[in-house]
């Protein structure tokens, strides 16, 4: 009987090697019907064993079998362990315990427990132009199915579990310990923006969706796109940024392909982050350039390039006293003699006029 038990267990885990193929439940049903033959097994011999001993006690006869089996009685229930049958069915039950715990996990992980989204069938998440995006899907109870995101406004395959299935090397997968399967977007485009679904390789499928909204920052430099400043004073431009989530970090300037120190002799700048919009939609950032006495040679392009968004430019042009007077001078004699132009052209309409007349 006992090599009996020994080739049901091998058999067993046999049987559990060629099955892994199967589906999660037909594994996890055929374990769970070993485990009960094998404890069918062991009850049946030890029930046999105690009815042969009761049968060779009664064929002696009268009171002394009686007495027998009371003593038998007796001695099973102060010393278990000297009953061959009852060392039997305790081995047989430590064997079928042991083997519980293989049946609970394959049964966590088998088919008979349907995977589910913990969340909102449908999510928003709102990032920033070139920074990263998560995207999350939680899902729980999976076993052995496939976790996949889909970009729903081309119907792309991204990515399944960890294989990624796109060329763009931006997307990414990750599964993290608290049951998410995370999408991660690096360096965000305007072009990312839209719908994306994840999916749960269920029959029927088991999906959520989640909607990436895009942020993108403008940014321009206050006044007019060409500046004229008199040589000798101070000039100050100021670049703002609008509809940031975050303030930049910093904000660059060039004057032409040259970047300025951010504290010289003659430049300085400063950042005035978290400022109220006028419309009291969001906040904004001026980064402000000083450049003091103006000279003759700070004409040119003049670049803000913020961290977080597009670059913006004003031309400056620094002009001396004597041309600023000539160049006044010079327009307003321009439009005197337009003036005059124009009063002649209309004398001279008035004189014809008259002259048919008469």
């Amino acid at each position: 009987m006992r090599s009996w038990k020994s080739r049901s267990r091998s058999e067993m885990q046999t049987l559990e090697t060629r099955t892994r193929p199967l589906q999660g439940a037909q594994l996890a049903q055929l374990l769970l019907g070993s485990i009960l033959c094998l404890t069918i097994a062991s009850h049946t011999q030890t029930s046999a064993e105690a009815a042969g001993g009761n049968g060779s006690g009664s064929g002696s006869g009268g009171e002394a079998g009686t007495s027998s089996s009371s003593a038998a009685s007796t001695a099973i229930s102060s010393d278990e362990s000297s009953d061959p049958s009852s060392a039997t069915a305790f081995s047989s039950l430590a064997q079928v315990s042991s083997l519980l715990p293989e049946a609970s996990a394959l049964l966590a992980t088998s088919g008979l427990v349907e995977p589910y989204l913990d969340g909102y069938a449908t999510s928003n998440v709102t990032t920033q132009i070139g920074t990263h995006a998560y995207l999350p899907c939680r899902v729980k109870q999976l076993g052995n199915k496939s976790v996949s995101w889909i970009r729903l406004r081309d119907g792309h395959i991204l990515t399944v579990d960890r294989a990624v299935f796109i060329a763009d090397q931006r997307f990414l997968a990750i599964k993290q310990p608290d049951k998410y399967w995370t999408l991660q977007i690096k360096y965000v485009q305007a072009r990312d923006a839209g719908s994306y679904e994840c999916q749960v390789s269920t029959e029927p499928k088991v999906s959520a969706r989640v909607q990436l909204q895009v942020v993108v920052p403008r940014t321009e430099i206050l006044g007019e796109p060409d500046r004229y400043v008199k040589a000798g004073s101070n000039v100050v431009l100021r670049c703002i940024v609008r509809g940031a989530l975050e303030p930049p970090t910093f904000i660059m300037w060039y004057h032409g392909t040259e970047q300025l120190a951010a504290d010289s002799r003659r430049h300085r700048t400063q950042m005035d982050p978290n400022l109220p919009e006028a419309s009291g939609d969001g906040q904004s950032t001026i980064g402000s350039l000083i450049i003091e006495s103006a000279k003759k040679r700070d004409t040119g392009n003049y670049t803000c390039s913020p961290s977080n968004s597009r670059s913006a430019t004003v031309t400056l042009n620094i002009i001396n006293g004597e041309s600023s007077a000539s160049a006044v001078t010079s327009s307003a004699a321009t439009t005197r003699a337009y003036a005059l132009s124009i009063l002649a052209l209309l004398l001279g309409v008035i004189i014809i006029g008259v002259g048919h007349r008469t």
